[in-house]
């Protein structure tokens, strides 16, 4: 094969692959629903114009029984982990709404949940006081759910909050009932720094968020 007859296979070969890519960006764009009217003609229906104020809807996940009281996304925001008084974590793939966790928690009354920032874990807590962790590649029990890996204990109090230190999985503070915010290092479990509660620079209430 000549030098020449190269050069033409693989300038058609750099052309399919441009036109695959193409191609996988539009599947991708109505996959996200980001443009409505483009999404609506590929279903074949009239697309529906909105002002500039109008709040649009492009996905309802459906699956809690009770009331959701917190839900935190991926920092890729392609999941999102949804917390319910039905007793269940759910993490839901976001562009497919699909569920791929359906976690049984401990305590049902949960108030609050959030993704690690790798969004290998969550975590969530409630009115047991206690902050539990999930690892979502751990493998499932017996009766398919999964187990809690890490229980933050110490707080005299209801959980109302918990968030990952940004760019660690290994740390997370709550916030709570008990007047005091508490810094965690999940891989022991021991409380690192604790703000508030008896200290005099402290809140002398409820600490929510």
């Amino acid at each position: 094969m000549s030098v020449s007859e190269l050069k033409e296979r693989h300038v058609a070969a750099a052309e399919t692959v441009n036109s695959l890519r193409e191609l996988l960006k539009q599947k991708r764009l109505l996959l996200l629903d980001t443009d409505i009217a483009r999404y609506a003609t590929a279903q074949g229906r009239s697309p529906v114009s909105f002002g500039p104020t109008d709040l649009v809807c492009c996905r309802t996940l459906q699956g809690h029984t009770g009331k959701v009281y917190s839900l935190d996304w991926t920092p890729e925001r392609n999941r999102i982990v949804s917390a319910s008084q039905d007793g269940r974590l759910i993490v839901w793939n976001a562009l497919t709404s699909q569920k791929t966790h359906a976690i049984k928690l401990p305590c049902a009354w949960v108030m609050t949940c959030a993704f690690s920032p790798t969004g290998q874990s969550v975590a969530c807590g409630g009115l047991d006081s206690v902050c539990s962790i999930f690892n979502l590649n751990s493998p499932t029990e017996k009766d398919g759910n999964l187990p809690v890996s890490r229980m933050l204990s110490g707080h005299k109090g209801y959980v109302s909050s918990c968030q990952y230190v940004p760019d660690e999985d290994t740390h997370l503070i709550t916030s709570s009932g008990d007047h005091t915010c508490v810094l965690w290092d999940i891989t022991t479990g021991i409380r690192t720094s604790v703000f508030g509660g008896e200290f005099q620079s402290g809140h002398t209430a409820d600490c929510l968020n």
